[in-house]
């Protein structure tokens, strides 16, 4: 099998399966990155709100909140289902920002070539460093529930892309020339600012206390925002929630049971695993594999995977009820499958995250895959 030496034995160290993923990706990095330098930069300053805002503040509508009928400025919660009409132009903006950095990237590091490094930079410096331009880094007025402009804990599963964004980041800070001096204390001086608030402001410190996917959206961030600014003691608390909080979320089935009670539960659960082993990737290091890690119970990643992997290979298998929306457009290639696979050992693992479709098409979905460059996440940037 071209790319890959399958290992004799599942429970052998991950090193046993050889895979470069910037190679097998190497044309879909490459067309993504042509199409980023033909894009200029625009933040979310030039995007209006419904909301008296500052231009330079973050700002977004709950999407499971709808008008309610016969009701004006009332609104109900539709769980499972998306308003189209919700205020989301700031995440979508996001999203496409780190779409265009991490394919740039990529593409930088698969080519050597300036060009995309000088782009990536370009993006990076409107939304982080120019003070027309910059983002704030606080989410005081996302995930709002109209007709309220503050905003809510669930904000910070809107901006898990923003880890990405920072892994990103320090490739271009990690070499002399890339990212100019000022330019790289910006860009940490920045992310360590948005880790703080994550850490010390109420909304996230209650989106770090909650007992659902939102703490683990939380750790994905702090955790990657805090190793990039080099936070150490940040690092090292997002560690031990990891162990003593996140992995308490799944049952000794390896399900998420908050997840399951969702009328989108195959996709809350996907994208509640594959926020989870980022986060495991993240505060992973060489002599400390999280991958390893189980509680008392037995509980673990390998359990939750295991439990499923099933569904990814056949979504038929799927042993709840189908979403209400979206259901057969999942999976993609979710970064659980690549994550694990080289973790444990598991070709098979690898087998099917390199035969499906490589992201999602529908926005919806799209908001909620958590990586767009994984050849970014199987190497570590320099110190």
């Amino acid at each position: 099998m071209p790319g890959i030496a399958l290992s004799q034995s599942a429970s052998q160290p991950a090193e046993n399966i050889h895979f470069n993923v910037a190679e097998f990706d190497r044309a879909r990095i490459l067309a993504a990155a042509a199409a980023a330098l033909k894009t200029t930069p625009s933040t979310i300053t030039s995007l209006p709100t419904p909301a008296k805002t500052d231009a330079h503040l973050y700002y977004s509508e709950d999407t499971e909140w709808w008008p309610k009928d016969g009701a004006p400025a009332t609104y109900e919660h539709r769980r499972g289902y998306t308003n189209p009409h919700a205020f989301t132009a700031h995440r979508d903006a996001l999203i496409a920002m780190n779409g265009c950095v991490a394919a740039c990237v990529a593409a930088w590091r698969l080519t050597g070539e300036a060009q995309y490094a000088e782009q990536a930079m370009k993006h990076l410096r409107a939304w982080f460093l120019m003070a027309e331009t910059r983002m704030e880094p606080n989410l005081e007025h996302a995930a709002c529930v109209p007709p309220s402009s503050t905003g809510t804990p669930l904000g910070v599963e809107e901006t898990v892309m923003l880890a990405e964004t920072a892994r990103a980041a320090s490739f271009l800070c990690g070499y002399n020339g890339v990212a100019a001096e000022d330019e790289a204390a910006g860009l940490r001086k920045w992310f360590g600012e948005f880790a703080t608030w994550l850490n010390e402001a109420k909304l996230g410190f209650i989106a770090r206390e909650m007992k659902d996917r939102t703490a683990i959206c939380w750790t994905v961030q702090a955790a990657e925002c805090a190793r990039f600014a080099r936070n150490e003691a940040l690092m090292l608390e997002c560690s031990h929630r990891f162990k003593d909080k996140l992995l308490r979320q799944m049952n000794f089935d390896g399900e998420f049971p908050m997840e399951l009670h969702r009328p989108d539960a195959f996709a809350a659960s996907i994208f509640t695993l594959d926020c989870l082993s980022l986060a495991c990737e993240v505060i992973s290091t060489p002599l400390d594999r999280q991958w390893d890690y189980n509680l008392q119970d037995g509980r673990g990643m390998r359990s939750a995977v295991a439990f499923l992997f099933p569904a990814l290979a056949n979504r038929a298998v799927w042993k709840f009820p189908a979403d209400k929306e979206h259901f057969t457009q999942l999976p993609a290639r979710q970064p659980t499958l690549l994550f694990a696979g080289r973790a444990y050992s598991r070709p098979e693992y690898l087998e099917v995250w390199k035969r499906l479709p490589a992201e999602p098409k529908e926005p919806a979905l799209l908001r909620q895959f958590v990586v767009r460059q994984p050849a970014l996440w199987t190497v570590r940037p320099p110190a």
